[in-house]
């Protein structure tokens, strides 16, 4: 498989804003805490996770998320409690029949308080593309190269203050999902929808864990986002730092 390197930058692009409550209604529709976008960009593909504290009372508390007019993969959403898990429980997932693009969970609390959720899924139509500034000294003795990482989103759902995973290299998606379900690659097919976008799940995260990151995954989106962070690529070291009023990252 060819060397596949992720580098973390914390952005704050003008070219990933987000409307308060994004295209995910609640019985409080609050603000996100967090979200984290990894770009694969051979697969156009995008993992996203999306943290928000939500208000639960004791009984069923209805959550509902809508992904009309984006290309949110709906087989691919899933919801999961990062905190009081042990208190929340999901009965059941419904589609709505008169509501098309829609899914509801019923979660059943056993608390009043706050708890803090992600919902993840796939998407597609983020790109980013990296260019480089070299710049001679006057005595042409010296040079200093600058790198330049451009995100564009369509996708059609916002994004603001996002953490953003680029993943270089060729992941061999297909081919790792395959082997996952040790299946041939053509017989993929056959094995449904929901049961690809739990390995095409898997084989993302699989390959994504092989690479150094900032911590654990996305608890550390929260905190410093603007803060220059450097990583290992190969035997290289890309600096990003988000430009104030710019969708590019320096």
């Amino acid at each position: 498989m060819p060397r596949l390197a992720a580098f973390l930058a914390a952005l704050c692009l003008c070219g990933l804003s987000v409307a308060q409550g994004g295209n995910v209604d609640l019985s409080t529709v609050p603000s996100r805490d967090a979200v984290q976008l990894t770009i694969y960009n051979s697969e156009d593909l995008t993992l996203v996770r999306d943290r928000r504290t939500i208000s639960f009372k004791v009984g069923e508390n209805p959550l509902q998320f809508s992904w009309a007019n984006t290309q949110i993969d709906p087989t691919s959403v899933q919801l999961k409690f990062v905190t009081q898990a042990d208190k929340l429980e999901i009965l059941d997932t419904t589609f709505p029949h008169d509501r098309p693009q829609v899914l509801r969970w019923n979660v059943k609390s056993e608390f009043d308080g706050e708890a803090t959720v992600e919902i993840s899924y796939f998407t597609s139509g983020i790109t980013w593309a990296a260019d480089y500034l070299c710049v001679a000294d006057k005595d042409e003795e010296t040079l200093s190269l600058e790198g330049f990482v451009r995100v564009t989103n369509n996708s059609g759902e916002d994004y603001e203050n996002a953490q953003v995973r680029l993943v270089v290299g060729t992941i061999n998606l297909v081919e790792k999902i395959a082997q996952l379900a040790g299946v041939p690659v053509d017989q993929l097919n056959g094995l449904g929808e929901g049961t690809i976008s739990e390995l095409k799940r898997a084989a993302t995260e699989d390959l994504l864990s092989r690479q150094p990151t900032s911590g654990p995954g996305i608890p550390a989106i929260a905190a410093k986002q603007k803060e220059v962070i450097k990583e290992g690529l190969s035997e290289y070291f890309i600096t990003l730092r988000p430009r104030r009023g710019s969708s590019q990252v320096e």
